[in-house]
């Protein structure tokens, strides 16, 4: 992938399947407990994947795959104790899904992305001791989950949400 890359820089599918690999290759060395390498894999999928989503903010496929990049990080850098920078990782997150979910509130995935990055900040906040914020993130992911919920009882995904949402909640409440 990367000699495919390199050879065709103005190839946006050869610098997207550059991107995934790296990530892929993160998710590997992820799951081996290698979080340094991991750290480094999803830092190189972030900067191709950054570039793409920059020269065409439009694509909301790229804009997503971004905001996974920006997830990935957040989540290695938490395992590594460094709840700040997972914190700043999450947020970018954030940002990049709550716009998709703002720019097409039927996508049912898009506002499930946005209750799901919600969680993970509010739960790296509570971890990080700041109980206000938390519980506030944890209440707006709860709001979406609960929306999703109600529009498709047979959804066990989304029905366990809710449930994990409700969760956190009570558990930053008590």
């Amino acid at each position: 992938m990367r000699r495919l890359a390199e050879a065709d820089a103005s190839n946006a599918g050869c610098q997207r399947d550059l991107s995934v690999s790296q990530g892929k290759m993160g998710d590997v060395l992820r799951d081996q407990g290698d979080l340094a390498g991991a750290l480094a894999a999803y830092g190189k999928s972030l900067e191709v994947i950054r570039r793409l989503a920059e020269a065409d903010p439009s694509n909301a496929g790229w804009q997503l795959e971004l905001s996974v990049s920006q997830e990935k990080m957040g989540d290695v850098l938490r395992e590594q104790g460094d709840l700040g920078g997972a914190l700043a990782a999450y947020g970018k997150s954030l940002e990049l899904r709550r716009r998709l979910a703002e720019a097409d509130p039927s996508n049912a995935g898009w506002q499930r992305d946005l209750s799901l990055i919600l969680m993970r900040m509010a739960e790296s906040h509570g971890r990080h001791g700041d109980r206000t914020q938390a519980l506030r993130l944890a209440e707006e992911s709860l709001v979406i989950a609960e929306r999703l919920a109600a529009h498709d009882r047979s959804n066990a995904i989304w029905q366990n949400d809710v449930a994990v949402s409700r969760a956190l909640v009570a558990r930053l409440r008590g």
